[in-house]
């Protein structure tokens, strides 16, 4: 038995009006241009998240600290910001065991700090936190 064409395209339209017809793929063109406007899509996100993380960061170092009785120690750190931005660093006290037995929060303003590099953007801090004993 030989199926004509037109048997074919009967079957194929019951087939398109029960399943729904057939996607039609996309062009080269289509498909091109497609993947050029994703990677510009890429590359401009990669771009603002790079430059917008470049600026406003923080930087901290732990210069020292020092024990002076079982409910008091000194800490000595520094802080990188930019001049008008305010930063908060929370500072904690550790025992051996490194459980924490002191805790204080420092606000850092604008301008503050004992000591300010020619550039204007570290300050030297000091800090006593509270220490249970």
């Amino acid at each position: 038995m030989t199926v004509t064409y037109e048997q074919r395209g009967s079957e194929q339209h019951e087939l398109d009006q029960r399943y729904g017809a057939p996607r039609r793929r996309l062009s080269a063109r289509t498909k091109r241009w497609s993947i050029i406007g994703a990677l510009a899509a890429a590359v401009g996100a990669a771009a603002w998240f790079t430059i917008d993380l470049a600026f406003g960061e923080l930087e901290y170092n732990d210069v020292g600290y020092q024990i002076v009785s079982d409910t008091r120690a000194v800490v000595d750190y520094e802080v990188t910001k930019d001049f008008d931005a305010t930063a908060q660093c929370a500072l904690q006290v550790l025992d051996e065991s490194y459980a924490v037995v002191g805790h204080r929060i420092v606000t850092i303003g604008p301008h503050e700090g004992r000591e300010q590099a020619s550039a204007g953007s570290t300050c030297a801090l000091r800090c006593a936190p509270n220490t249970a004993g």
